[in-house]
């Protein structure tokens, strides 16, 4: 006979030895010492088989194949007296889970309509990455429900591109010169008279006609001068002309602003197992809260309306409200790597249950976060 069975074969001959001596299959109440022995001895043997049991499970499991119990198994586990049903104790009540989550924000921001920074944020804000980590403590109340509580931190924020459309006008001038130039010609006659004295001789005769002498006598003639001016000029003329020639050039320019916010959370939960039995696989869902400090972070501001820049907050200052609460659930998948040690992923989804910001800024904005938890449990 195989050692394992051998403490099953030893009760088994005692529970035979002592059923004759209470008279089982006889009407009657048996004896009270009698009966007593023979619930120990029972109790002792329906132990050991439990305990065998445990070890072909073990065996099967490892070998990637759990058998489900039999109904006759279930029936009679129902059908068995209070006193010898009593329910097994929880182990590792206690367990710790840290987890990592990345998530996608999405934002939504409701303010006055004249801002121009509320206005621009609305239309133009899409949220960005981030990330939530927590260590918790878990403990369970039933082999599905658990409570649990621990210390996290989170931060995620927005991308706010902003574009400037720029118009240069550039002027340039052109200048048109036109040279003209005009000659001229003009002639003019004068003509003078004058009384010159002609010289002339004149002979002298003698009586017999013959020339003595010469006397010279003056004779006045009209001497006429004529005098012709011609007059030559040109004339010189420069007219400038100058055309402004006005041209638009347009260019756009960007820049990306990333305000984010950081806090320190206190995250509760209660969560349920969906799946029963011992597998390494089972899924549960888990729904809780968050108490979410302000730590600080990064906000868009403007002093004009045109320009915008980041500005850094810290914890207490600006207009965000230092004390927040956030709506959490995940629906997750877990391994068990071991007894104690298992992985779990969950899609998760995180809602703002209150503002961002102060009532008194008139801003409202409630972020919401869906992403991907991942956890790594540790039964204590």
């Amino acid at each position: 006979m195989p050692a394992t069975l051998r403490p099953l074969a030893a009760l088994e001959r005692q529970v035979l030895v002592q059923l004759p001596s209470i008279a089982t299959l006889q009407p009657g109440t048996p004896p009270a010492g009698s009966r007593a022995a023979l619930l120990l001895s029972l109790r002792a043997e329906r132990a050991e088989l439990l305990r065998l049991q445990r070890r072909t499970d073990s065996t099967l499991l490892a070998l990637g194949d759990l058998p489900s119990a039999p109904k006759a198994a279930v029936v009679a586990s129902s059908t068995l007296p209070a006193d010898t049903a009593r329910p097994r104790p929880l182990a590792h009540r206690w367990s710790l889970l840290l987890t990592a989550t990345p998530e996608q924000n999405t934002l939504g921001l409701q303010g006055p309509e004249g801002d121009s920074l509320t206005a621009l944020r609305r239309n133009h804000e899409t949220g960005r990455g981030g990330l939530s980590a927590a260590l918790l403590a878990e403990y369970r109340l039933t082999p599905r429900l658990s409570v649990g509580g621990g210390v996290g931190f989170s931060t995620f924020g927005a991308d706010l591109r902003i574009t400037t459309k720029n118009t240069e006008v550039l002027v340039k001038y052109d200048t048109t010169t036109t040279r003209t130039t005009t000659f001229f010609t003009s002639t003019n006659r004068t003509y003078s008279v004058r009384i010159i004295q002609v010289p002339q001789l004149t002979p002298v005769f003698n009586p017999s006609g013959q020339v003595i002498d010469y006397d010279t006598v003056y004779v006045p003639r009209q001497d006429t001068v004529f005098t012709t001016t011609v007059q030559r000029d040109s004339t010189h003329a420069v007219r400038r002309t100058i055309t402004p020639l006005i041209s638009k050039k347009e260019s756009l320019s960007s820049k990306l602003l990333q305000p984010n916010y950081r806090f320190f959370t206190v995250p509760v939960l209660l969560r349920y197992r969906l799946t029963p039995g011992a597998g390494r696989w089972w899924a549960d869902v888990a729904a809780g809260a968050q108490l979410q400090f302000f730590l600080g972070g990064t906000q868009v501001v403007t002093d004009d309306g045109e320009n915008f820049r980041s500005e850094t907050i810290r914890a207490g200052e600006g207009p965000f409200r230092r004390l927040n609460v956030a709506l959490s659930g995940s629906l997750a998948l877990n391994y068990a790597l071991t007894n104690r040690l298992s992985v779990s992923v969950a899609p998760s989804l995180r809602w703002q249950a209150l503002s961002l910001y102060k009532p008194e800024t008139g801003l409202r904005q409630q972020p919401t976060a869906t992403g991907l938890m991942f956890g790594v449990r540790f039964g204590l």
